[in-house]
């Protein structure tokens, strides 16, 4: 979306080509960029990148080149440091990068997933080739879809790549991803695909994008992926460049947040720039604990909450952390900066508050930047990395801050050069005291929203019986425990399968006589329903099952089910009794596998003998 600014900043900035390019040594600003905080450290990884040069002392002496991040970027946090003198950054290469066809991808607007708290890696997963420059050295179109995520040992350095394209079927770029540590998942919301995606995709013109429905769990145990649908939140118009946050200690499982962005209709392929903004007075609420029972086959709950306070401008491209007060009465999150209407960027935080769903500004500045990550580096400190600070590439501006990162304690609000590791506990800022109620410590007097829960279903997720008249209407005090479905016009449930929507548009697009196909989305979490309580040795499961039941199709069994098409096929309902992943289990209850097709559609449920 910025070619013709780069154009014309190729076309007048002197290169530097001659000089070897070092992503640290050489940084002028960096965004689209994708990072996560492991073992104290910092991972950054891709995103655009102009670089300057400079000369035998460091200084920068003026000339900019525009290009990417080709290497995986480490800043130690173990210590503290000041950006401006002592920071330790070191620019890891991706071996075989560019010549080997085999070698981790360079990309923008990707992801770095977190994994578990015990597991050693860091994934990469999604994100596009930019073409800002196709003279850059390093420079490489995109590559099949066969590699769709790959890890890195931070330990050994030791790169490792996974095929997930049995349920992703193009690698998605600028949606939202967030992780639960605990339950060695990701999860990772709608985005789009355009031509960088894949090989399969290099064809689509340079200002075709089109937006993916769906979200994609991938469960790090296992190295599997599932995609569920997300058409009853978003409809038919997806969203990108949002924030997602997961909630620890919320509900059975945690939950997820899903906070503003833009969406574009599935069958508008045009790039519009920022599309159309989504309004910041309202959130969704999803239910993690949805993909452990009989709600994964409706593709989960989400919920829609009204947001009430200083509700802030549409935005794109911010950054979001997360910050629990001692008591537990509130959770915070911090929302910096971004990109809204006609180019302006945002140097603002808002603080959004739960249970009582409020934003508060507790900063202001005139510095705004957007396209960067966050991360809460100690109690008390926010790490922000990278960012642009104009729309305007041509002008080869450079970020202030010269290492690409800077320092905020979250609780005075104050920026710094200088991270103190802080091991001060963090407390409630001012303005959130004043909106919340209680004091700096917690005490929060406001634990629910200023009118009420849109559904009894998100209220008893908070422990609150304080629902808005409406769903009170809708919804009486009888209403079935909230594993169950409730009756509400606020409460999402999603039907599984709907990601067709987008990925055929994209097919025909990229050739005609494509055959419109869907994976056993089932297969990958087996029959959670009937193993959701207990593992066998009466402990609760407090993750997907990754043993005993086949995540995927055995080796010996075909990697797709096709259903009938115009071409001609077999019977459009087979009975899969013998399918090894079916359990004995399954057979002593006298469940079934059967697999039923809807069109080009493949559906697999498990029906009772008899029914």
């Amino acid at each position: 979306m910025w070619l013709a600014a780069v154009a014309i900043l190729l076309a007048s900035a002197a290169q530097v080509l001659s000089q070897q390019l070092d992503p640290i040594r050489n940084y002028c600003a960096r965004f689209d960029h994708s990072s996560q905080i492991k073992k104290a450290a910092i991972y950054i990884d891709g995103g655009t990148q102009s670089f300057i040069d400079v000369d035998d002392t460091g200084k920068q002496t003026g000339n900019v080149t525009m290009g990417i991040n080709t290497h995986l970027i480490i800043v130690d946090i173990s210590k503290p440091f000041d950006w401006r003198s002592n920071v330790s950054m070191t620019a890891v290469p991706k071996p075989g990068y560019p010549h080997r066809s085999t070698a981790p991808p360079v990309t923008t607007a990707g992801s770095v997933l977190y994994g578990s708290d015990d597991d050693p890696n860091i994934y990469l997963f999604g994100g596009t080739v930019s073409n800002v420059n196709t003279s850059f050295p390093g420079y490489r179109p995109a590559l099949p879809m066969t590699y769709t995520m790959w890890s890195f040992n931070i330990k050994s350095h030791d790169w490792q790549n996974y095929d997930l394209t049995r349920n992703i079927q193009y690698r998605p770029n600028s949606g939202m991803n967030a992780g639960s540590r605990e339950q060695h998942l990701s999860f990772y919301l709608n985005g789009q695909v355009d031509w960088g995606s894949s090989s399969q995709t290099a064809n689509l013109d340079s200002s075709t994008s089109i937006y993916q429905s769906g979200m994609i769990v991938i469960n790090h145990d296992t190295q599997t992926a599932m995609n569920v649908s997300t058409d009853a939140l978003v409809g038919k118009k997806p969203r990108s460049r949002g924030g997602l946050q997961y909630m620890v200690g919320i509900g059975p499982k945690g939950l997820l947040v899903l906070i503003g962005g833009n969406e574009k209709d599935v069958s508008d392929t045009t790039d519009r720039g920022l599309g159309e903004l989504v309004p910041m007075d309202t959130v969704h609420i999803f239910d993690v604990s949805s993909i452990y029972d009989d709600r994964l086959s409706a593709g989960g709950t989400w919920y829609e909450q009204p947001v009430t306070g200083d509700i802030p401008e549409r935005r794109v491209d911010f950054c979001i952390i997360k910050a629990t007060v001692g008591d537990s009465s509130s959770a915070n999150l911090y929302m910096y900066g971004g990109r809204g209407a006609n180019d302006v960027i945002f140097d603002d935080i808002y603080v959004l508050s739960l249970p009582s769903f409020t934003w508060t500004k507790v900063y202001q500045g005139d510095s705004g930047r957007y396209g960067h990550t966050c991360h809460r580096g100690s109690q008390r400190e926010m790490i922000a990395v990278g960012g642009a600070t104009s729309t305007n590439l041509s002008a080869g501006r450079c970020d202030w801050r010269t290492k690409g990162i800077d320092v905020l304690d979250i609780s005075e609000m104050t920026w710094s050069s200088k991270y103190n590791l802080s091991t001060a506990e963090y407390f409630v800022p001012s303005p959130v005291v004043a909106r919340i109620g209680g004091n700096e410590q917690g005490n929060a007097t406001m634990i629910a929203p200023a009118g009420g829960f849109a559904d009894r279903g998100l209220a008893r997720m908070f422990d609150s019986d304080f629902v808005s008249s409406a769903s009170a209407a809708s919804q009486s005090d009888s209403t079935a425990p909230a594993t169950t479905e409730h009756p509400s016009a606020t409460k999402r449930a999603i039907i599984a399968g709907g990601v067709v929507g987008g990925s055929v548009l994209l097919g025909l697009s990229i050739a005609a006589g494509w055959y419109c196909r869907r994976m056993l989305q089932q297969v990958l979490f087996g029959d959670l329903a009937a193993r959701l309580e207990m593992d066998g040795k009466g402990k609760s499961m407090s993750e997907l099952p990754g043993r005993g039941t086949a995540w995927e199709l055995p080796g010996n069994e075909p990697a797709e089910l096709w259903c009938p098409t115009a071409m001609g096929s077999p019977t459009s309902s087979t009975d899969v009794d013998d399918f090894k992943h079916e359990t004995s289990s399954d057979r002593e209850l006298g469940w079934r596998g059967e697999i039923e097709c809807e069109g080009n559609v493949v559906r697999r449920q498990y029906v009772l003998d008899g029914a």
